[in-house]
């Protein structure tokens, strides 16, 4: 793809959510809540006088649209907004959110930010408790779900997190980084067989989605617990984070994770 100067929503590349979810048989085994939260740091346009303008911009699609998008094919429809001009940024706004709604199949929620309404500071405690400095043995060359187990005790809302996470990009192959949280209800899920399960990650191939809906099935299928909800809060590639969230209730714009340190 080349770098568009003009106005180009025709470089969008929708990629259909049907085709990861037919191989994980997600519909038929676990009900699965959830949107995807994309943030974009690199949003700039002109206003009526050819001034540029920037700003932040943040991005939500409900689970249940019908496709994805493709990260570069946004990125460089972002880009393609770089020389034109809106008369306001709600006029910007509703022709960002019509584009992604339509490329999507699903309604898109737009929200646009200047820098100086951006809170600077870093999100100052997280939720729960880290599993990264657990002693494990790693001996994992894929994804197995089977590493998956749970103790005896029972535990009600248990937060659990980590920064570990790694798994590949299916169309580049570069490496994708995520903070990875949990918080679910039931038997207590053996820490130690979480974080083994998480690294096997590691070589696997797989967009943002797929890698969480994956998770979120295997804790459901293995772990069986009563609530569940995890979260993945991807690394900027481009000038973009994609920040998933998948659960066993209706997920809101309004409970998405503040912006962590590596973002």
């Amino acid at each position: 793809m080349g770098h568009p100067q003009q106005y180009a929503p025709e470089i969008l590349y929708p990629i259909p959510r049907w085709a990861s979810r037919s191989l994980l048989d997600i519909d038929k085994k676990v009900l699965m809540y959830g949107l995807d939260h994309w943030q974009a740091y690199e949003l700039s346009w002109l206003n009526t006088d050819k001034k540029p303008q920037v700003a932040m911009a943040e991005f939500f699609f409900n689970s249940d649209s019908e496709n994805i998008i493709e990260s570069k094919s946004l990125k460089l429809y972002l880009n393609s907004l770089n020389y034109e001009s809106y008369q306001s940024v709600d006029v910007l706004k509703s022709a960002i959110e019509k584009d992604l709604s339509s490329i999507s199949r699903s309604e898109v929620k737009v929200n646009i930010f200047s820098l100086d309404d951006m809170d600077e500071g870093w999100s100052p405690a997280r939720a729960g408790r880290s599993i990264d400095s657990l002693d494990i043995v790693c001996n994992s060359m894929g994804v197995e779900p089977e590493l998956l187990s749970v103790d005896n005790a029972d535990v009600d809302d248990e937060q659990l997190y980590s920064d570990l996470f790694r798994s590949n990009c299916p169309v580049t192959g570069q490496p994708d980084w995520a903070s990875f949280e949990l918080r679910y209800t039931g038997k207590k899920i053996n820490e130690s067989s979480l974080l083994q399960y998480l690294i096997s990650y590691r070589s696997h191939q797989g967009y943002h989605e797929e890698c969480a809906e994956r998770i979120f099935r295997d804790i459901m299928l293995r772990c069986q617990p009563s609530e569940l909800r995890i979260g993945m809060n991807f690394l900027r590639r481009g000038g973009l984070d994609i920040n998933v969230y998948r659960s066993t209730v209706p997920v809101t714009s309004d409970s998405v994770n503040k912006r962590l340190i590596r973002q």
